[in-house]
């Protein structure tokens, strides 16, 4: 049926528009590690507020010549 015009046939295994082709991969690991960096956020604030470090402390430093 295409010999007439002289087309061809083609099986499309992926489809791309302007902005690119469609990539789940990205989209996911922009969630899992925006998850990842509340998490960590949470976890130092629950830290910071049952057991805040005093501004200026020097008993954490160690001077060692």
């Amino acid at each position: 049926p295409v010999a007439a015009f002289g087309g061809g046939k083609a099986f499309i295994l992926s489809n791309t528009s302007w902005i690119g082709g469609k990539n789940v991969f990205l989209g996911t690991t922009y969630v899992v590690v925006g998850a990842l960096c509340v998490l960590l956020a949470a976890i130092f604030l629950a830290k910071h507020l049952i057991s805040p470090r005093v501004l200026g402390d020097q008993k954490y430093l160690v001077w060692k010549h």
